[in-house]
């Protein structure tokens, strides 16, 4: 058996056997620093048993005792996730300086070999200032990059804005209306998932990427057709015909989309169409143009003493203004938008919005707003359920002109708007559990035919709930609109007002006789009428 005294002195011998090392004392007078001082010298002892040290010392004399172990003069340690390798040397100072050095690195390659690490060596910590009993970084694996999701850009519609010019020679009144494409435009693109790149572990094992995830499309397969261009990985969805853009459940629709190049008149007749309505002229005296959907009047010189304007759901958008000498009617069911009236009746479910004038018209609506900063309302008689909103009112030679405003009940439109707001976040709440059941299927490879089914099923409905928060949240922008009112009905005149004009608000009149500059502000609240 082997058995090596490699320390000795006239107190204590430290002894190497075949299964480790020993300490034997043989007086007292050393002590545990001094013991600890001769240990350092010999980095390849792994101590086991402290105790064992400190009777021999404390108790000298003492026989035999083991106390440490032999170990490996380079330790290799691999975390648990198998990216990071360290070594520690266990050898002296002097073992990694000159021709020793090289035996040490040549002891590292053996011992990261026999571990299996085969992959992120890292080479320059071989050839800097190696260190005793320091834990070094010395390989490092190779963390795998996951795939993008797919990234999908969608035709965009927003809100209709009108725009005002007003250069004093030329009053302009811009607003897009209806989004039209023609057929084979584009409507929306999806750049497909990335798989993403596979990492790798310090032994060599491959760590798969999480794949990015593929989103739908949504889209009306009789209106949209997609196109895939494989090199590029991109699905592009375009018109299969000319018409409107209209999202309904998120989903994208090229609904019909009538377009008349010229006038309404005796060329094409009265036109009645289940859809959208697109007019690059005018509508000529005593025709009518009725849709179901929005319609929009392109001609510079608006509409004169037409039959009837009728959108059954949608908005009108009328850019040239309405000169209707007594006889034009016009009936939307959400917001008009014109230039000017004059000498006719609107009735409008939501806002009317006027650029410039309102000259003996009669007028029904949530909402009158006038545009421009030099508005006005001259004659006729205006009636709003929440709003009216003008620069001046009446005119010198005092027309009979005659504002009123229902009123509403703020009471019950705050009421409204808490159920509402209950309302969204019930939704949001259920849209995260869908998420949730969503995100499940994208994980699973193969779907089964119940499995895809359900997926079906459930992104219907998500799509569904997702278009009711939509509703809501519209209607939820309309009510603070209409909460920012003052008191419980509002007229606001920011310029003049003319004798002979009447200002009704709920059951309160004024009555105005002599001029009164502005700006004022008339409002109910509390059963009185306020001006501020």
């Amino acid at each position: 058996m082997k058995s090596d005294i490699v320390y000795s002195n006239p107190y204590i011998q430290l002894i190497e056997k075949d299964d480790g090392f020993y300490i034997e004392s043989f007086k007292r007078g050393y002590t545990l620093e001094e013991l600890n001082k001769v240990l350092l010298s010999f980095p390849q002892i792994k101590i086991t048993n402290f105790l064992a040290l400190k009777r021999a010392v404390m108790n000298a004399p003492q026989y035999l005792i083991k106390f440490g172990e032999t170990r490996d003069r380079v330790e290799v340690e691999i975390s648990s996730d198998h990216l990071k390798g360290y070594i520690t040397l266990y050898v002296t100072e002097s073992d990694l300086i000159g021709s020793k050095r090289k035996q040490i690195v040549s002891e590292i390659s053996e011992a990261l070999q026999k571990k299996g690490i085969v992959y992120g060596i890292k080479q320059d910590v071989l050839l800097m200032d190696l260190k005793p009993k320091v834990k070094i970084l010395i390989s490092e694996g190779k963390l795998p990059v996951n795939g993008q999701n797919s990234v999908i850009r969608m035709y965009e519609i927003t809100d209709p804005k009108p725009e005002i010019t007003e250069d004093g020679t030329v009053n302009h009144y811009e607003l897009k209306l209806i989004n039209k494409v023609n057929k084979g435009d584009w409507l929306g693109e999806r750049i497909d998932a990335t798989p993403g790149e596979p990492g790798k572990s310090i032994l060599g094992e491959v760590i798969p990427a999480k794949p990015g995830k593929q989103f739908p499309l949504h889209y009306d397969k009789n209106s949209v057709e997609e196109v895939y261009d494989e090199e590029k990985g991109i699905t592009t969805l375009i018109a299969k015909k000319t018409g409107a853009v209209f999202y309904r459940h998120e989903v994208i629709y090229v609904y019909d989309c009538l377009e008349i190049e010229g006038n309404v008149s005796f060329d094409t007749g009265n036109i009645n169409f289940d859809g959208f309505v697109n007019i690059k002229g005018s509508i000529e005296d005593n025709f009518s143009v009725e849709a179901k959907n929005d319609i929009q009047v392109m001609g510079a010189m608006g509409v004169g003493s037409v039959d009837k304007i009728t959108s059954r759901d949608g908005c009108i958008y009328i850019r040239g203004g309405i000169a209707g000498k007594n006889k034009a009617h016009l009936y939307c069911k959400q917001d008009l938008y014109t230039k000017f009236v004059s000498e006719c009746t609107i009735v409008c479910d939501e806002t009317v919005h006027i650029g410039f004038y309102a000259i003996n018209c009669n007028i029904k609506a949530k909402q009158v707003i006038l545009e421009s900063i030099n508005s006005r309302i001259i004659g006729g008689n205006i009636d709003a359920e929440i709003k009216v909103v003008v620069n001046e009112v009446g005119n010198r030679s005092e027309t009979p002109t005659n504002i009123n405003v229902q009123g509403f009940n703020r009471k019950e439109l705050k009421e409204r708007l808490d159920i509402i707001n209950q309302s969204i976040q019930e939704i949001n709440d259920k849209l995260i559990e869908f998420k949730h059941k969503i995100a499940v299927y994208p994980a699973i490879e193969t779907l089964s035919e119940q499995q895809q089914f359900e997926y079906k099923k459930i992104t219907k409905e998500f799509r569904e709930i997702k278009e009711t928060l939509k509703e809501l949240q519209a209607e939820r922008k309309k009510l603070v609109s209409y909460l920012r009112t003052k008191g419980e009905g509002e007229i606001s005149i920011t310029g003049k007002i003319h004798g002979n004009t009447s200002l009704t608000i709920k059951n309160f009149t004024k009555r105005i006789i002599n001029d009164i500059r502005g700006p004022i502000t008339y409002y109910v609240m509390d059963n009185e009428l306020i001006s501020s």
